[in-house]
């Protein structure tokens, strides 16, 4: 795998697509990789892009018709006056609106796979299937093969991390109380993992800690520039291995905004000893700074998220963990687990740090391109 450095992208549109496009700043940053076109009428990735004419869902009902269903949706991510099935809002894979027991529902559908030749590089996952809880999802780490544990010697898991290139992981400045000073020695870092008390030897990689950068303006009273990279290290050169659990998440390009309301996934092990995943809705600042929420305490380096009904969030075992958004069949990381009120309480939403604020910090505090063998 190639992390492809791109051109800062001007193009976020209504098609959930995220773009490159050549502009006056030339200045390198992680950028979305270029993609090359999909075949629509088959599957690859989430399917947001799949134009094919399949009309039943994957238990065989017939699909209705999309513009009577929604028709506030007409001419949304490949909708229309079709009964086809797509996938409009971010979903694991297409599907469409079915009758079943006289209740109009979702159910997704079996769409064949491509046969692609286009080379896999960064936020691809190999798992789709979801099992679902109250509150969110137990995850197998194939379904967000980025998530990184963070482990220290004497407190035992500490905090959770995304793995952005081959040897280094993004976290939040705040998990380490002692900052730069942190003796390295008692942390360590594992991919690969999808239960904290249970090792799996087949899918897990260890590392040791070569390097903490904290970011030199974090606060850690306000939470501010809670961003820290952590470099890995082993005996074989501290390169994380591609494999099916093991993946890198795209970062996504200098300043991109995404809606309010887009729905993004958070991942971590929280207050369960396995992994779990939620989907989340992005919050405008200007909502999230409101007195019912948090007021003056959001900062330009920060968002909020959380579901509709505030029964899912992050909380305190997230730290440091993924948001992610997808775009285009792969996952671009958007916000790092910082902080927020409790976990799940009504009017209090996640906060997270602005992962798009901060490509100019990164870059030059780590070396981008490189192969991930």
């Amino acid at each position: 795998w190639i992390i492809q450095i791109a051109t800062r992208c001007e193009c976020v549109n209504d098609c959930l697509s995220l773009c490159v496009s050549p502009v006056t700043d030339w200045r390198p940053v992680q950028g979305v990789p270029r993609l090359s076109p999909y075949d629509k009428r088959c599957l690859s990735g989430d399917g947001s892009e799949y134009r094919g004419n399949i009309d039943k869902s994957s238990t065989g009902r017939a699909c209705l018709y999309w513009d009577r269903v929604k028709p506030q949706w007409k001419n949304v991510n490949g909708l229309g006056r079709h009964r086809y099935c797509r996938n409009p809002d971010n979903s694991d894979m297409p599907w469409c609106f079915v009758t079943r027991e006289r209740r109009t529902v979702k159910e997704y559908c079996d769409i064949p796979t491509c046969k692609s030749h286009i080379e896999k590089t960064c936020g691809e996952t190999s798992e789709r299937r979801i099992h679902k809880i109250v509150g969110g999802s137990f995850t197998p780490i194939e379904s967000q093969p980025w998530v990184a544990a963070i482990f220290h010697k004497r407190y035992g898991f500490l905090c959770g991390g995304t793995l952005i290139s081959p040897s280094w992981i993004l976290t939040a400045a705040h998990c380490f109380s002692d900052g730069e000073n942190t003796k390295l020695t008692h942390l360590s870092i594992y991919l690969g993992k999808s239960a904290i008390n249970e090792t799996n030897a087949s899918s897990e990689q260890k590392f040791a800690v070569e390097r903490l950068i904290m970011h030199e303006g974090y606060n850690d009273i306000t939470y501010n520039n809670d961003i820290a990279l952590i470099k890995l290290k082993s005996r074989d050169g501290g390169r994380a291995a591609k494999s099916a659990s093991v993946r890198i998440a795209c970062l996504p390009p200098f300043h991109t905004e995404l809606p309010p309301g887009f729905t993004c996934t958070i991942a971590g092990f929280g207050k369960e000893s396995y992994l779990k995943k939620a989907e989340v809705k992005l919050m405008s600042n200007a909502d999230c700074s409101k007195e019912v929420h948090y007021g003056k305490r959001i900062t330009e380096n920060m968002f909020c998220a959380a579901s509709p009904d505030w029964s899912t969030d992050a909380c305190k075992g997230d730290s440091g963990g993924p948001l992610v958004c997808g775009a285009s069949g792969r996952m671009f990381l958007f916000g790092v687990v910082s902080w927020g009120e409790g976990c799940a309480l009504k009017n209090k939403p996640g906060v997270y740090t602005k992962v798009t604020n901060y490509n100019t910090w990164i870059e030059p505090n780590q070396l981008l391109i490189e192969a991930f063998l």
